[in-house]
């Protein structure tokens, strides 16, 4: 009766290793580990927000890198290229003294064709990136983790651009003249789109501050994933060396239980029929 009990207590054994072996967790259930399967579920959890929160994090990047292109782009069409100096921008082209009035202002229309241009593709999920949909509510992105206040506050970045189109941009209207009366109307005009170069690189600037901060989250995120990755799997993987030692020496116990359950069925046959000589 002991071998037999031993036999079955171990063939259970065997039968829990070999689950533990085909799906790789060392937890399959709450009888296997009650207080790790806890630990687990919240570290699951934890990883589960983790990755929502990079996730969330990456598409403010990309947002970010599409109005910061465009940003970039209307500073060339003020400035001119900085990598191609015969590439001259719209303050070089007011001041050419070879230009008359008539020519300069139709040099600003194509100027402002190709600045409304840029405005009108900078676009990310239908909106309009630098013209205007992000001026007064922005977008917010989770930044994982909550602030030291009672009840905690979760950390976010709003990402909120002014509108740069160019009838708005500094409170000014860039639009085209049909022409300038005179060199004080050019005098003018280039001071408002002096203010409004300023009014675009202090925009660039506020968002390159952001993309660092999202640079900077997404590799705290990333160190911090793997962490808890690495604490979830030890908790929760089973060790396959390990548990093939059990197996091992689980399926001896067995093979002997099986051989003393036979030896004594032998020894009570013969036990038995010397009875009868």
């Amino acid at each position: 009766m002991r071998a037999i009990s031993t036999f079955n207590r171990v063939s259970t054994d065997i039968g829990e290793i070999q689950h533990r072996i085909t799906t790789g967790q060392r937890i399959n259930s709450g009888k296997d580990d009650p207080g790790g399967l806890i630990i687990r579920e919240g570290l699951r959890a934890d990883i589960k927000s983790i990755n929502a929160t990079q996730a969330g994090m990456t598409q403010a990047e990309i947002l970010m890198d599409s109005a910061a292109s465009g940003m970039q782009q209307l500073i060339e069409i003020i400035n001119g290229s900085p990598t191609d100096p015969s590439s001259g921008g719209l303050l070089r082209m007011l001041d050419d003294p070879l230009l008359t009035l008539t020519q300069k202002a139709e040099q600003v229309a194509d100027f402002m064709r190709l600045y409304d241009s840029v405005i009108n593709t900078t676009v990310y999920n239908g909106q309009k990136l630098i013209g205007g949909d992000l001026a007064l509510t922005g977008k917010t992105y989770q930044l994982g983790g909550t602030d030291g206040a009672t009840p905690p506050v979760p950390l976010t970045m709003v990402v909120k651009i002014v509108n740069l189109s160019s009838d708005k941009v500094a409170d000014n209207d860039l639009a085209a003249p049909a022409t300038f009366t005179n060199e004080a109307a050019v005098a003018s005009y280039r001071a408002d789109v002096v203010e409004a170069l300023g009014t675009i690189t202090k925009a660039y600037g506020d968002l390159g501050m952001k993309q660092q901060i999202a640079a900077t989250n997404q590799r705290l995120l990333d160190s911090r994933l793997t962490s808890v990755t690495a604490a979830e799997g030890k908790i929760s993987n089973a060790d396959i060396a390990i548990e093939s030692s059990r197996m091992a020496r689980a399926e001896l116990l067995a093979q002997n239980a099986m051989s003393s359950i036979m030896y004594t069925r032998s020894y009570a046959a013969f036990a038995v029929s010397s009875l009868f000589r």
